[in-house]
């Protein structure tokens, strides 16, 4: 039984470098990317909106939104590529023929694309430093809950990806992808508001958001970079996105497989 899970352990770390080795290529483009759109968001509402009587902590605000967005908008890409490549080249179904379970291979998937946007969201940390100027303080982030929502938000990032590719499927919907699906998600995530924001505004609504896993990425962040008052408890946001992972996962391996015909 040793030998088997060395092995699989073996195979596992093998996909994922691969799949590593493969995004390296394009992960400068990614960057600039993401760092051209963080850049903007930060500059309008660090230095624009406060002229406009926005409270100066928006920009904070803001600056947890950006990283909870980073991993998000990258894995866009990788829903439309996963879709091509089930309808052209089918490189995971190469995958599929090795001597490894199919649950590992999509895990892989997963984790690399969880890796890849992990390393681009610190990346905007230091672009969030940098744009802010003294307005962020990163003596007074509390990095343990920040690495942990980052590290469980592009987790779920990259299930979510699979997920929706699987359920998707035709490359003609693509652009259903980004209207159907991650805008939705995102935008009544809490990219521009916490949820006792949203339950002031509307308690109907508040509670419907607590349904969607990328509240909690937002809310978990801002209790990082802001502290615990005016978000939601860090348990509860730890509990919902570790349970919205389980979630999606499931989901993610039920549409893959129902979408490439693997045991």
């Amino acid at each position: 039984m040793k030998t088997s899970y060395f092995k699989f352990t073996d195979i596992f770390y093998k996909l994922l470098m691969t799949k590593l080795m493969i995004a390296r290529h394009q992960i400068m483009g990614k960057l600039l990317n993401v760092s051209i759109w963080s850049f903007c968001t930060l500059v309008i509402f660090g230095h624009v909106m406060p002229s406009m009587g926005i409270p100066g902590n928006f920009a904070l605000i803001q600056f947890a939104g950006v990283l909870g967005s980073a991993g998000l908008f990258e894995n866009y890409g990788n829903i439309a590529a996963t879709i091509m490549d089930m309808a052209g080249e089918r490189s995971i179904g190469y995958y599929l023929t090795l001597p490894v379970r199919p649950w590992a291979v999509l895990l892989s998937t997963a984790c690399a694309y969880a890796a890849v946007g992990i390393f681009l969201t610190l990346a905007m940390v230091l672009l969030g430093k940098v744009v802010l100027f003294n307005s962020l303080s990163l003596a007074s982030i509390a990095w343990g809950k920040l690495l942990i929502i980052i590290v469980l938000g592009n987790l779920f990032y990259g299930l979510m990806a699979l997920a929706i590719a699987g359920h998707v499927g035709e490359v003609a919907k693509i652009g259903n992808v980004w209207s159907r699906f991650v805008f939705p998600a995102w935008f009544f995530g809490g990219f521009q508001f916490s949820w006792y924001a949203m339950h002031s505004a509307s308690k109907l609504c508040s509670y419907a958001v607590l349904a969607n896993p990328i509240t909690y990425i937002m809310e978990g962040l801002r209790i990082a970079v802001l502290g615990q008052e005016g978000h939601l408890p860090w348990v509860v946001c730890l509990g919902a996105l570790t349970t919205a992972i389980v979630l999606c996962w499931f989901l993610a391996y039920n549409r893959m497989q129902k979408r490439l015909d693997f045991v």
